[in-house]
């Protein structure tokens, strides 16, 4: 029963800590692609037409690129690491 524990919570914390390196990874390459561009909000990076950030809401949020770089991949992130670190915290 002790190895069964083991096997989920360290499959938990390693998908969510996939989920994070993801979304840092994104969000990185967002930032170069707007630095590279000016800026320019106008022009859309494309990364948001990831399979995975498709299923990260169940419906469509319908956010511009600045909304999506400045608001919701940062707190996402925020998010996600605080749940991660709950989960580190409720292991101790």
């Amino acid at each position: 029963m002790i190895i069964l524990k083991f096997l989920i919570v360290t499959a938990a914390l390693t998908a969510l800590l996939l989920l994070l390196r993801n979304q840092m990874v994104a969000q990185v390459k967002e930032y170069r692609f707007y630095k590279a561009n000016g800026w320019d909000f106008s022009v859309d990076s494309g990364l948001d037409t990831l399979k995975l950030d498709r299923q990260i809401s169940t419906f469509g949020l319908n956010l511009t690129p600045w909304q999506r770089f400045y608001l919701f991949r940062p707190i996402y992130i925020l998010n996600m690491t605080v749940l991660l670190g709950f989960m580190v915290w409720s292991l101790i």
